[in-house]
């Protein structure tokens, strides 16, 4: 068998003679196109390429009212009612600023500013620091006049040895005493000399511990006068600034407390009472008023002296406010069962507490009994506290 130029096989004689021809692809049948319908197929194919990229817009209609409670969908379409639900937004924890406020009502109290071993140093206040609560609606007091009173309290040196000495001239001494005390029992000394520095030991300590005493009394006497001058310039603004030391040993727990009290109504109220305790002479309402109202001299060629009776009613508010203030901060004032506050809702008002203080206050000069509670003398059923 052989394969011949024009590939057909051939087969050797003998065998039989036959031809296989080889397969041939088949041709394909087209129709016969002419130019111009060439050109409008290929036109045709790019105005579908081109019609693909193209988006049909829609015409969409939103109302504004209704946006922020309506949400809409790709289509313009509005979601079911069911769908929606209100949210509650979470509750403030600060607390709104107080507006309205009545006498005897407590504005805001600050706290001493110092981290830094509060057991052992003083409390310490920044003038420039303005709590929110004092510039609330309803009160006057601007900036620069609370941090005028701050400064004038702070930079005082009644203040100062008040926050420093007052709860430790006791602590002190008594922890000195006990060191000596020790030191007497292990000396080694014997007999009646041991007995007699004993003795003296014993009264040594009372004297001192009466000293310690005298000298709180005369540091809160002190702290009141000052608390007196910075209240005067607060007086116009009708808010009162009040101690409370709470501390037991440390002077960190003092606070300054900012009370609302009109002064105008117990001023006069005062004022009445001066000139009705002035008809009887030998009363000595004068001398327990403890209060400086001598008459103003300008001397030249002509002296002439000014009255201050009218000023002494304002004083005398302005002497016992801050213990007034002391003591309703401590929740020590209750209303008298008959009469009832003249001037507050619910609490003794100052002049109240002024007149019950001056009518159980004893005359002449300080003794030792204002250590101790003194008898009351009035019909109101309070008890006269030790400072006179």
């Amino acid at each position: 068998m052989k394969m011949s130029e024009n590939g057909t096989i051939k087969v050797a004689s003998g065998q039989g003679s036959a031809v296989a021809p080889a397969p041939q692809p088949s041709p394909t049948k087209a129709w016969v196109q002419f130019d111009e319908e060439k050109n409008e197929v290929k036109d045709r194919k790019v105005e579908e390429k081109n019609s693909a990229a193209v988006i049909s817009t829609e015409s969409v209609q939103v109302d504004l009212e209704r946006s922020l409670s309506k949400s809409l969908d790709g289509k313009g379409a509005t979601p079911e009612p069911k769908t929606l639900r209100n949210v509650e937004l979470p509750v403030a924890t600060v607390e709104p600023i107080r507006q309205g406020f009545s006498n005897g009502d407590i504005i805001v109290t600050l706290l001493p500013v110092n981290t830094k071993l509060p057991w052992i140093t003083p409390a310490q206040f920044r003038p420039e620091l303005v709590p929110e609560e004092l510039m609330a609606q309803g009160l006057t007091l601007t900036v620069e006049e609370y941090v005028q009173a701050m400064e004038l309290l702070v930079n005082d040196v009644r203040f100062t040895m008040y926050n420093v000495c007052y709860k430790r001239v006791l602590v002190v001494w008594i922890t000195l005493a006990f060191f000596v005390l020790l030191g007497l029992l292990f000396s080694g000394l014997t007999g009646l000399t041991l007995f007699g520095l004993g003795i003296g030991w014993l009264v040594m300590n009372a004297a001192a511990i009466f000293m310690a005493m005298y000298m709180k009394f005369r540091l809160s006497r002190n702290l009141e006068r000052c608390l007196a001058h910075v209240n005067k310039q607060l007086l116009r603004h009708k808010i009162v600034i009040a101690l409370d030391d709470r501390g037991k040993i440390s002077c960190h727990k003092v606070n300054l407390c900012f009370l609302y009290m009109d002064s105008a109504p117990c001023v006069s109220q005062l004022q009445t009472s001066i000139e009705l305790q002035e008809r009887d002479p030998n009363n000595g309402w004068e001398q327990r008023m403890d209060i400086t109202a001598n008459d103003i001299v300008i001397q030249g060629s002509r002296t002439t002296r000014l009255s201050r009776k009218q000023e002494r009613a304002a004083l005398l508010y302005l002497r016992y406010l801050s213990r007034w203030g002391r003591e309703r901060v401590r929740g020590r004032l209750a209303s008298p069962p008959v009469t009832g506050g003249r001037h507050c809702p619910s609490l003794q008002c100052p002049c109240q507490f002024i007149e019950d203080h001056l009518h159980c206050k004893p005359q002449g000069k300080l003794t030792f009994k204002s250590f101790f509670f003194l008898p009351d003398q009035t019909n109101s059923g309070n008890t006269c506290w030790g400072l006179i």
